[in-house]
């Protein structure tokens, strides 16, 4: 402990100080002095009235000194004295010898506290663990939040008749309107604790405990909410910081026990672990969230999975949110992926989807955007995402249209499954829309191929066996009229071949397969069959 804090700490008695000597200022224990000895140490403060002490040659000492007197110094303090003094003019020796105790004591409780809660972080069991010992420290309910107020964690196994308690565990989250008001930029800016004292408090006068905060503590933002009957109970607040980045907050409820002096050096403690534990979180590291980031990231891990959850959300995120959106994913080498490329790709990318979000979720780029139809983004957005998707050698899904974000997990699935069924069919491009894969997905359900073929129209093994026996190409023709959707005219210019001699040939396959192409059922069936054995791995054009 510094010297500095001890006199801090001893400020009721107005101690004068004397530090000549800055290489000594870390004090490991206290001894009092009742008689005059020789062999003082630099790391020790040694306390005793002036008559016990070696006032006539102290200057020759490397050493700390608390020396009480009700008179006072004998001696002038010079500059070039070898020791620190702290001089306090008082006969009370006992008192001032139990407050040192208890500086110490709370010293050696705050080390011991230190060293559980690196324990914690050093064996990496995880966030939960981390509240569990803070509570053990602090005898206090404890509960941390992420920037958007969601629950990430909070003591279990407790109970505590307090409304917000309650709410904590059966919700996982904040009411927005019980908390917008206080969550001013004093507050989440704040570097020290922030004192919610509440009017109906069960600990209005702090009990019989030493040291107990009050409005003049100088270690937290006190706030008196007098005017404000939803705060139950006390509590504190303390933000949770990387750097500049706001992670969070830990709050302490005043349940058990009144908030002292003491508990605010072990909760700044709990903070800075607490902040090392998040920093392993993915999302933490790999983007400077903001509320509507971390709304999303906790919506794709399923973290939140209530539409009332979701709705207290978007108001802390201050989200005018659109009717309709859509998923744009883009699949990463999980290996490669870095924070300065994902920085680098998010700027891009938010030039060209405005008003989106653009997150680092599973290895993927992910992006929430606005509805656009399939035309629109073809002739507004395709050019320059496709020069993107070529120049990093990547590849993207776009899901269908969505409007609740409770569904985002799935439609986020759909973008994914479009990437893949696109790499499947090695398709020569770079986005993937999932509405031209819904007959592969269905397909990919299926247990194998020999089952797919089952559903295929018998008609297409039959010109196929014809196309065999005549040497004919007949099989590709059906195929570029059904995907051509009956476009003689258009087909024919692709052919190279005069309309009446494909009327010709189309009459023929007709006849060879004995089907009618102008019945919607059958020319369904043939579609589907000709994208079954696309699926499984056939070629007609």
């Amino acid at each position: 402990m510094l010297i500095n804090t001890i006199i801090e700490k001893l400020e009721r008695y107005a101690p004068k100080s004397y530090i000549n000597n800055e290489n000594i200022t870390f004090i490991k224990s206290a001894q009092y002095v009742e008689d005059a000895f020789i062999d003082f140490g630099p790391d020790t403060l040694y306390v005793g009235d002036i008559s016990n002490l070696p006032i006539s040659n102290i200057n020759l000492y490397e050493a700390n000194f608390l020396i009480i007197s009700k008179g006072k110094l004998p001696y002038p303090i010079k500059d070039e004295m070898k020791c620190n003094i702290i001089f306090i003019s008082s006969n009370s020796i006992t008192s001032i010898l139990n407050s040192i105790l208890d500086i110490f004591c709370e010293y050696k409780s705050l080390d011991y506290s230190s060293s559980r809660l690196l324990d914690a972080i050093s064996q990496d069991n995880g966030l939960q663990n981390i509240i569990n010992i803070g509570f053990e420290l602090l005898h206090n309910p404890i509960f941390v939040r992420n920037a958007n107020l969601n629950i990430l964690a909070f003591t279990e196994n407790i109970e505590v008749d307090i409304p917000v308690w309650n709410n904590i565990k059966s919700r996982g989250y904040q009411i927005y309107s019980k908390l917008h008001k206080f969550l001013t930029d004093e507050v989440l800016n704040s570097g020290v604790p922030i004192y919610l004292k509440s009017p109906n408090s069960r600990f209005k006068d702090g009990g019989k405990a030493k040291n107990v905060l009050t409005e003049n503590s100088k270690s937290v933002l006190y706030i008196n909410s007098k005017k404000n009957s939803k705060f139950a109970e006390s509590r504190i607040w303390a933000n949770i910081y990387s750097g500049n980045k706001f992670l969070g907050q830990v709050v302490i409820l005043e349940a058990f026990k009144p908030f002292t002096e003491s508990d605010i050096a072990l909760i700044n403690k709990l903070t800075t672990t607490l902040s090392i534990e998040l920093q392993k979180h993915k999302y933490y590291e790999t983007t400077n969230a903001d509320n509507r980031d971390l709304l999303i990231l906790d919506l794709l891990s399923e973290k939140i999975k209530n539409q009332e959850a979701i709705n207290e959300n978007i108001k802390f995120a201050d989200w005018n949110l659109k009717e309709n959106m859509r998923i744009i994913s883009i699949a990463m080498d999980k290996e490669k992926i870095s924070l300065i490329q994902f920085r680098f790709m998010r700027n891009f990318l938010k030039n060209i989807f405005h008003d989106s979000i653009c997150v680092l979720y599973d290895g993927n780029i992910v992006i929430v955007t606005n509805y656009i139809s399939d035309k629109a983004f073809l002739k507004t957005y395709s050019e320059k995402l496709n020069t993107f998707l070529d120049d990093q050698n990547i590849v993207c899904g776009i899901s269908r249209t969505f409007s609740n974000l409770i569904d985002i997990n799935r439609y986020y699935k759909q973008s994914l499954k479009a990437i893949e069924l696109g790499k499947y069919l090695n398709d020569d491009k770079f986005i993937f829309f999932y509405d031209s894969y819904i007959l592969q997905h269905i397909f990919s359900l299926c247990s194998d191929h020999d089952s797919l073929k089952e559903f295929c129209h018998p008609s297409i093994f039959k010109l196929m066996d014809y196309d065999k026996k005549y040497n004919t190409d007949y099989l590709k023709t059906l195929y570029l009229y059904i995907i051509n959707f009956k476009n003689q005219t258009e087909l024919a210019k692709l052919m190279h071949i005069h309309r009446n001699t494909l009327y010709y040939r189309i009459t023929k396959i007709e006849e060879i397969i004995n089907i009618n192409l102008s019945n919607i059922d059958e020319f369904v069936s043939i579609y589907l069959s000709f994208k079954i054995l696309e699926y499984i791995g056939g070629r007609f054009s």
